[in-house]
């Protein structure tokens, strides 16, 4: 079976300053695996949201601090 690629595509026209809350800028992420689409990542406006594929109403939302955190423990040692 072969390996299915995964495929992060960054929507960006410069460059943008993204953690201010008053910020009307945003980095929009789209990540799929082949061809499946896996959601969309966006980072911006003072928060870090995952929307998960099929996923219209409820985002999964933290701050950019939680978001260091995660980051910080879901890596550690890997």
């Amino acid at each position: 079976k072969r390996k299915q690629r995964t495929t992060v595509t960054v929507f960006q026209a410069s460059s943008v300053e993204l953690t201010k809350r008053a910020s009307s800028n945003s980095l929009r992420i789209e990540v799929r695996s082949g061809e499946e689409f896996l959601g969309t990542l966006y980072m911006g406006r003072g928060s870090v949201q995952w929307w998960p594929n099929g996923n219209k109403t409820n985002d999964f939302r933290m701050s950019w601090k939680r978001f260091a955190r995660l980051l910080e423990t879901e890596m550690a040692g890997k």
